[in-house]
């Protein structure tokens, strides 16, 4: 078994793996940054799928550049001769800017010398490590990147009320409750008539591949689709029942994130409360700033090392007019 002496030494080795040494602040090496991006991905559905933008710097711009309506003119006038087009015939492209500003969360944990010694003898332990905070560290930003509030109240919620998430940011928003809603949860067409609402409600210029796009739910939505397949008495009905198959609705994946089950926490006067999505995956972004750390703190008394992680991230759409969130169990707000 390992001395006190030879854990250290072995434990220095480790973080010298993973670490750029020169900076001596518990920085990440560029491949070892690689890695945890990687593991946070691992283990999410939306992060996975949608576009990861490594920052350079605290501030990225998410930039997008396109036309407006009809851009096409004759080519020549009435009597055949060729035409320069007029100034109110031309066409300028439009540019718009969104912005990832990336905020600071941390996360610490401890290993008692025991379980540090089997980890450390066994070795890998700079990959245990990483990959530990990575699997842990995705499944919290994703739920972050989805439902986070800047008005939910900092005593509710300190984490949540960092950002304003893909759900807040989205451009267009349907609801399943009085007055005036947009679909009934409690209908028997339910969660169809929530998906052909929000169908409805997306600009249809966005639309064009149905494959390419997803909606995002709950086990309860999923569920119940399942159900409402089922009850259709067809053999995809009894496939969706019994068989693990992917669920589609009109050509679009129908797929479960087990983050946007943590909504209801947060409750519907306090935030998002129970939600779906459609989205192109290219459309939502994540970022981290490329400056992860993980540090070390010897506390020899409690004979444990503590190991703290910080990195900064934010989360943002190319174009948040390409999106749709439902509001189960909320209302339209008053017009």
């Amino acid at each position: 078994m390992l001395s006190n002496a030879e854990l250290l030494q072995r434990l220095d080795a480790a973080f010298k793996a993973i670490t750029i040494g020169d900076l001596d602040e518990g920085v990440l090496t560029p491949e070892q940054f690689d890695r945890f991006i990687q593991v946070m991905q691992h283990r999410t559905v939306i992060m996975q799928e949608a576009r990861f933008v490594p920052m350079d710097r605290q501030q990225h711009n998410i930039d997008r550049t396109g036309f407006v309506g009809r851009v096409l003119r004759a080519g020549k006038d009435a009597g055949g001769a060729y035409r320069e087009l007029p100034t109110g015939e031309r066409t300028k492209p439009q540019f718009d800017t969104n912005k990832l500003v990336a905020e600071e969360l941390q996360a610490i944990t401890g290993i008692e010398d025991q379980a540090l010694r089997r980890n450390i003898e066994r070795g890998g332990f700079e990959n245990t490590l990483i990959d530990m905070f990575g699997e842990a560290a995705g499944r919290d930003m994703e739920e972050w990147f989805i439902l986070a509030d800047k008005d939910i109240l900092w005593s509710d919620d300190a984490v949540l009320s960092l950002i304003d998430g893909w759900a807040k940011r989205s451009a267009n928003k349907v609801y399943g409750q009085d007055p005036n809603r947009d679909f009934d949860p409690s209908a028997a067409e339910w969660p169809e008539n929530m998906f052909e609402a929000m169908l409805t409600s997306l600009p249809k210029q966005y639309f064009q591949n149905e494959s390419e796009w997803r909606f995002y739910v709950d086990w309860e939505v999923q569920n119940a689709y399942r159900d409402r397949l089922r009850l259709k008495q067809t053999a995809l009905g009894d496939t969706a029942t019994t068989a693990a198959m992917d669920l589609y609705y009109k050509g679009i994946p129908v797929r479960y994130v087990p983050m946007i089950g943590r909504s209801k926490a947060v409750g519907v006067d306090g935030g998002a409360g129970d939600i779906a999505m459609l989205q192109h995956p290219d459309n939502t972004v994540w970022g981290v700033f490329h400056e992860v750390t993980i540090e070390r703190d010897r506390i020899p008394k409690a004979r444990r090392t503590d190991f703290v992680l910080t990195l900064e991230g934010d989360a943002d759409y190319e174009d948040e007019n390409a999106s749709v969130v439902a509001f189960i169990d909320q209302s339209p707000p008053a017009s």
